[in-house]
């Protein structure tokens, strides 16, 4: 994800712009050393963009590491300050570890802001409104912990932490910030599942709520494409709720999960109402994503994909006694992996590609270790395995290469004259 910021105030084009610039550069000397261009294409096609000299291209690229070093220093100087009010908890009056907490919130925001909008220093001011973000969560888990505040149910902590960032990413344009805010949403909603149903034959159940949120997350990322100025937060919520889903959906495509629910008495028509009402507001995002956007090939495909999915999870919170769900998991979990690559290929999208993938990888790696660990010797499972995983991995390079060249033959075919 991208760490940009076009907001308030901000030449929202010009930023936009520069973005391109930067995402061309990067993106074209990838190609050009995956063979899928001559330099003299490469130099070409920053020349078209307006940033064919050496020195601009070189400033360009430099951008894409100037914005990993202001995050990663973000990211360790947040660390470094919880670490300090550790390390001297007893010796600081409370009002101080508040005050310095939300003291630094406050003028890590002032001066990300000034960065942005007075001196047009966008990624380091970004990294500072990142750094303000997190100083604000770390904040509201010190005040409850300070004045003893009950925490039995910290899912209230996570929702009040999203409640705070997520408008951050809105004002700010930052993706970053914004899948800081879907992360707390999603650890909100596994922290109250967890408490309310702690030890009991629903706790079993109410995991679908996971899988559910991740296809409504999908489900809001597409309806954001239906306004502009939202359209840059789409894709932030496609991978969330891709991550969210494929991660369970993972965890489901295993025989343990099934045998425990088994063994355990699960009953029939046992889910609790949440799982449902979940599905229902999830059906409610996915219609409304239909309606409101082309109801193309593409667009029919995707929805009923996602419709299909829920009544799966309808199907196994009302009747989750089954034994072969995990048959039926390992074939979702495939069918939305390969999915993905063909959702990249047909709109030239190589991070969906590569996303779908990797995916492949993981489920093939897991399905290797999962039938022959207990049948092979130690050295012999790893030698194999080694020879597998490199044999898969030529495929899945080939194979991307392959995907890739031909978005880019196809697209020189569109775009020639007629």
């Amino acid at each position: 994800m991208h760490l940009t910021t076009a907001g308030v105030g901000g030449d929202t084009g010009a930023v936009d712009e520069q973005e391109y610039r930067e995402r061309l550069a990067h993106d074209a000397a990838t190609w050009r050393r995956e063979g899928l261009i001559s330099e003299q294409q490469e130099w070409a096609l920053l020349a078209r963009s307006g940033a064919g000299a050496v020195e601009t291209v070189r400033a360009l690229r430099l951008g894409w590491f100037a914005t990993a070093v202001s995050v990663v220093g973000a990211i360790a100087f947040a660390a470094g300050v919880v670490l300090l009010f550790a390390s001297n908890w007893n010796a600081m009056p409370s009002w101080v570890r508040v005050g310095a907490v939300f003291g630094g919130m406050t003028l890590a925001y002032g001066i990300g802001y000034a960065l942005i909008y007075r001196y047009s220093l966008q990624r380091v001011g970004s990294a500072l409104i990142l750094l303000g973000a997190l100083l604000y969560e770390a904040g509201l888990f010190l005040v409850a912990q300070i004045y003893h505040m009950p925490v039995d149910h910290p899912w209230a902590l996570f929702f009040l932490a999203a409640a705070g960032v997520l408008p951050l990413a809105y004002l700010f344009g930052s993706r970053i910030i914004m899948l800081l805010a879907l992360a707390d949403v999603t650890a909100g909603v596994v922290a109250a599942l967890v408490a309310r149903y702690p030890d009991s034959p629903k706790s079993e159940s109410v995991l679908i709520v996971i899988a559910v949120l991740g296809i409504a997350f999908y489900a809001i990322g597409r309806l954001h494409t239906l306004k502009g100025a939202l359209a840059s937060f789409a894709d932030t919520y496609v991978f969330s709720g891709l991550l969210v889903l494929l991660g369970l959906i993972y965890a489901f495509t295993f025989d343990e999960p099934w045998s425990a629910m088994t063994r355990a008495g699960v009953e029939s028509y046992a889910a609790p109402p949440v799982v449902y009402a979940s599905i229902a507001l999830a059906c409610v995002l996915v219609g409304a994503q239909w309606l409101l956007r082309p109801r193309d090939l593409e667009s029919n495909i995707e929805a009923g994909s996602q419709v299909a999915l829920l009544v799966l999870a309808a199907t196994v919170a009302t009747w989750p006694g089954w034994a072969g769900y995990a048959i039926v998991f390992n074939a979702a979990y495939f069918a939305i992996s390969a999915g993905l690559v063909t959702r990249g290929y047909l709109r030239g999208d190589e991070r969906y590609i590569n996303a779908g993938l990797l995916a492949v990888a993981i489920g093939l790696l897991t399905r290797y270790i999962d039938m022959f660990w207990s049948l092979l010797a130690g050295s012999a499972f790893f030698i194999i395995g080694g020879l597998v995983l490199l044999a898969v991995a030529f495929a899945l390079e080939r194979t991307r290469r392959g995907l890739v060249r031909a978005m880019g033959g196809e697209a020189g075919t569109k775009g020639a004259p007629a």
